[in-house]
């Protein structure tokens, strides 16, 4: 892996080593509650599940997290950054993948990739090393010059996340991972 591609988010020492942590998180859309006090600590370093119904929750507290909505009320840090005080702060620590793909259809897996690392800051050579590893890892390599367009719905899933890894981020939401993947991908 391209050294250029590693960063490291020091975790203030209040944080307590936690990559998330939340008290009383709380979120309504008009009369609904969809987020009723939710009590949360996530250890850097481990993958941590939410699970639920749909219409339980999980999106719309994914999206507080990333900083894309904000909570009624509760505190949260992500990285030991508050979600409401340092929304900047946040979303410099952390990559998101959605439900849906985020890709150029036009354009080819690596494409999709290169353009990325590039808005990354990454330069030429060391950002067609970064697209490479990343098509490699997650088996891409065979497809990467063909358009997004023409990618199974599965290898679609699969692009977007190692999007989302372009850059190594301190914590990384996946909304629906498993979306589209076949039983061996997932």
């Amino acid at each position: 892996m391209n050294d250029a591609a590693i960063q490291n988010f020091p975790i203030p020492a209040e944080a307590g080593g936690l990559a998330v942590t939340a008290r009383g998180l709380v979120k309504h859309f008009t009369d609904v509650k969809a987020v009723d006090g939710i009590d949360l600590d996530v250890p850097r370093g481990m993958i941590f599940a939410i699970l639920g119904p749909n219409g339980a929750g999980k999106t719309t507290l994914m999206r507080m997290l990333a900083t894309l909505a904000k909570p009624d009320s509760g505190t949260t840090h992500v990285m030991g950054h508050d979600i409401v005080a340092a929304p900047q702060d946040v979303r410099g620590a952390i990559a998101m993948t959605g439900q849906f793909a985020s890709l150029d259809e036009d354009l080819t897996g690596r494409e999709n990739l290169v353009l990325l690392a590039r808005l990354w800051g990454f330069r030429g050579r060391a950002a067609r090393e970064r697209a490479n590893a990343l098509l490699a890892a997650f088996e891409l390599s065979d497809a990467a010059t063909k358009q997004v367009k023409n990618y199974s719905g599965g290898m679609r899933r699969r692009l977007d996340i190692a999007a989302s890894l372009i850059i190594t981020p301190g914590v990384l939401f996946l909304d629906e991972p498993t979306t589209g993947l076949d039983p061996k991908a997932r």
